[in-house]
C-alpha cells in the first residue's frame, strides 16, 4: 500500500513561494494568486493548473506525476507519496500570508519597472 503524504512540507518560511514557481516553471503558465486562499491540498492547486493548460497538456500522460515532481523539488517530499488530499501546507501556517508575500512582489516589480524607466528617461 501506498504511504500517503500528509503534507507537502511547505511552511512559510518562503518556500511556498518557490514551490508555486517550482510548479509554474515545469508548465510554463502564471497562476491566478487571488485564488492561493483557495489552496488547502495539492488537488486544489492541480485543479488550478489543469484550468491553464490546453487540452493537448490535459491529455498528457503522467500529468499528475510532472505536477507532483514539481511541487515537491522545494521540500523533498516523495513526490510519489502525493496525493490530491495532501495538504501543501504544514499544519498551523496560512496561505494569507503567500497570497500578501506574491501580491507583495507583483507590486516590488512593477515598482522597480518604473524607476527603471524613469532612469532611462532622466539619462537620455
Amino acid at each position: 500500500m501506498d504511504e500517503v503524504a500528509i503534507s507537502v512540507g511547505l511552511a512559510g518560511d518562503g518556500d511556498e513561494i518557490s514551490a508555486i514557481y517550482d510548479v509554474e516553471n515545469a508548465f510554463n503558465i502564471k497562476f491566478d494568486y487571488d485564488y492561493v486562499r483557495n489552496w488547502i491540498t495539492a488537488g486544489d492547486l492541480f485543479a488550478s493548473l489543469k484550468k491553464t493548460l490546453s487540452d493537448s497538456e490535459l491529455a498528457e500522460i503522467g500529468l499528475w506525476d510532472r505536477f507532483a515532481i514539481a511541487l515537491c523539488q522545494e521540500t523533498g517530499v516523495d513526490p510519489k507519496a502525493l496525493k490530491p488530499e495532501s495538504l501543501l501546507i504544514l499544519e498551523g501556517h496560512s496561505w494569507r500570508r503567500i497570497h500578501d508575500a506574491l501580491s507583495w512582489l507583483w507590486v516590488i516589480g512593477f515598482a522597480l519597472i518604473a524607476l527603471l524607466g524613469v532612469a532611462a528617461y532622466i539619462l537620455s
